[in-house]
């Protein structure tokens, strides 16, 4: 057996915890950086959907998959508004809300949302007719409006509210798509509110 010199020793030992430092430095660097990365986007507390409403639905079931809770409107958003969001929003416990909606399930709740100091990040018309989809873009950024172009309308919300940057980004664009297997001619409205955001 060879014998151990202390300058081999001190080499292969300095060696191994510069190893070992790297590894844990670089790997806490790394979840510092995708923990500030998921701080980011917004997280959605639940999704709102009216009842009426064939795609609204259809879209709360994506986001119900995609592991977020979703809650029914029947043409009126107070009782909604006393059991659920009430208690969630204010008291420093402020929920994310999403949905796709009639115009007047939106502005009810935008307003309420005003009031309680919440700010919508999202806001889109869609206008569908016979198949063929007009989105009128007012807030949004530039990967939804891509996806709204490749894939159906509640697809493409859904894949994108699970992971919506939290910032405000006006746009004003419209983006015709024909990707909607469902004829039902019907203006809807898709929309995020979330606290406003501290920096």
């Amino acid at each position: 057996m060879e014998k151990l010199s202390r300058r081999s020793f001190l080499k292969s030992t300095s060696l191994g915890m510069t190893f070992l430092a790297t590894q844990a430095y670089s790997q806490g660097f790394s979840n510092l950086i995708f923990e500030n990365k998921k701080q980011n986007n917004i997280k959605l507390d639940y999704v709102i959907y009216d009842k009426d409403i064939k795609r609204s639905k259809e879209f709360a079931k994506k986001m119900l998959i995609l592991g977020t809770k979703t809650y029914e409107i029947d043409k009126d958003v107070s009782q909604l508004w006393r059991e659920v969001i009430k208690p969630t929003w204010g008291y420093g416990k402020d929920a994310s809300i999403a949905g796709l909606t009639s115009y007047e399930t939106m502005f009810v709740l935008e307003k309420i949302a005003f009031d309680n100091g919440m700010l919508m990040y999202f806001n889109a018309e869609h206008n569908i007719q016979n198949g063929n989809v007009n989105n009128n873009l007012n807030l949004s950024n530039k990967k939804t409006a891509k996806d709204l172009k490749r894939y159906s309308l509640t697809d493409a919300l859904a894949l994108n509210f699970t992971q919506y940057p939290y910032e405000r980004i006006s746009s004003n664009s419209n983006i015709f798509a024909n990707k909607e297997e469902n004829k039902n001619n019907e203006i809807l409205y898709s929309w995020i509110i979330a606290p406003r955001k501290v920096s």
